[in-house]
């Protein structure tokens, strides 16, 4: 009875860290960013973060850190890594929001389009719960201290896949939509 004492509010706690960390809360811009085709997406929410990744994985290499602690002084090369870490958080941020932007678009798409299917609905799922759960990882590997850098460029492909697939099903409903117009004009 005294061991159920401490384990229910250790699980209790460590819930809400997990929560926590898988869903965080951010300040998504609303303002659109001109991101595949702004002609296409004017008003749409887009991602602009996931294309800066190859600057961020230079600025976290081990190499870079190799460098700073062999030729700067160590509070320099300290405070360096300090503003490293600051660097991956706000793109791991940045991630979030291009994810999310993207998300939206797809449910936008959704709710235009003539027929979704329950697969593309569990796959939206899926991946969402993918996101989040790598996230959170991500976010705990860098409160750890650590860098985390295949798991920051897996995230940035999972955006940068599905920023291609936006792009794709936004063609394809501006091609529907044009030969709609063209049938119309034609019918009339």
């Amino acid at each position: 009875m005294s061991n159920l004492i401490f384990i229910v509010p250790a699980v209790i706690a460590l819930s809400g860290v997990l929560l926590w960390l898988l869903l965080p809360q951010l300040n998504i811009s609303a303002t659109p960013a001109s991101s595949f085709h702004p002609e296409r997406n004017e008003g749409l929410p887009t991602p602009k973060h996931y294309k800066h990744f190859r600057q961020v994985r230079q600025a976290l290499s081990s190499e870079d850190c190799d460098y700073l602690n062999k030729f700067a002084p160590p509070p320099v090369a300290k405070k360096a890594l300090q503003e490293r870490r600051a660097v991956a958080r706000a793109f791991l941020k940045g991630l979030y929001e291009d994810f999310s932007c993207l998300t939206h678009l797809g449910r936008i798409i959704a709710a235009l389009s003539p027929e979704v299917s329950r697969q593309q609905e569990t796959e939206r799922l899926l991946l969402t719960l993918k996101f989040q759960i790598l996230y959170g990882l991500i976010l705990l590997r860098l409160s750890m201290g650590n860098m985390p850098i295949q798991q920051l460029e897996h995230l940035t492909g999972l955006v940068g896949s599905l920023a291609a697939r936006m792009d794709e099903a936004m063609a394809k409903m501006s091609a529907l939509s044009a030969s709609q117009q063209i049938n119309g004009r034609l019918g009339a």
